[in-house]
């Protein structure tokens, strides 16, 4: 396991990636996500992308019903499905920003349903509350992408006493632009969840192109 203060964020990034910011709106970040489809698994293998595994390491720790209602927020070409897939889980939904990325996702063949929706940002999912026994949400939180409004669709759609797991990268974790301290400080202040697990992992493990940095990933249960 990686520390925050023993890893200085050296992550390169890729061109696809390098102009987004705080600012960035969901109509700009559908467009670069339709456009990387076809080369994204390349990329994640080349940086070394280890955030899938991460935060399904820390889902399966809390969630021992093989057949729990799980969703993939932020599932992409379906990194967490396949690494869900292999602990055994089989109850899986895709939630993606694009269909682009979802219909690579569907080659890997481990989701049930697929979904097209923004979290955060004044948008609301078609996902009725309390559906989901679980929500894992690996990647999303990170420059550029999901601010941490997107935090309140996530616990709205998960079950009283489901498990709610996610990445915050290093680079946003603190920048009140994103507002992850303080929206986590919230939810754990009026007990809108308890805490279960913060651990700091490889977010991208290094290597000579990329670089490498590290998130925290949390793991809570919804009250």
């Amino acid at each position: 396991m990686a520390t925050s203060q023993s890893r200085q964020f050296t992550y390169q990034f890729p061109p696809e990636t390098r102009e987004l910011d705080a600012n960035t709106t969901a109509e700009d970040l559908s467009e670069v996500y339709t456009k990387w489809a076809e080369t994204y698994d390349s990329y994640t293998t080349d940086s070394k992308y280890m955030a899938p595994q991460s935060c399904s390491l820390r889902l399966q720790e809390f969630l021992s019903d093989k057949d729990a209602r799980i969703l993939d927020a932020g599932a992409g070409t379906g990194l967490c499905g396949a690494v869900l897939k292999e602990f055994g889980y089989s109850n899986l939904d895709a939630l993606d920003i694009t269909s682009a990325m979802l219909e690579i996702a569907m080659k890997k063949g481990v989701y049930k349903n697929y979904i097209i929706g923004h979290m955060g940002g004044g948008h609301t999912l078609t996902i009725p509350t309390d559906t989901y026994d679980a929500v894992i949400c690996a990647g999303v939180f990170t420059r550029g992408h999901v601010h941490s409004d997107g935090l309140d669709e996530l616990l709205r759609i998960v079950k009283p006493g489901g498990i709610l797991s996610f990445t915050v990268r290093q680079d946003c974790a603190d920048d009140p632009a994103y507002g992850f301290a303080s929206k986590i400080k919230e939810f754990s202040s009026n007990g809108a969840w308890k805490l279960l697990s913060r651990t700091t992992e490889d977010y991208h493990a290094p290597t000579a192109n990329y670089g490498s940095c590290v998130a925290d990933v949390y793991t809570f249960q919804v009250a």
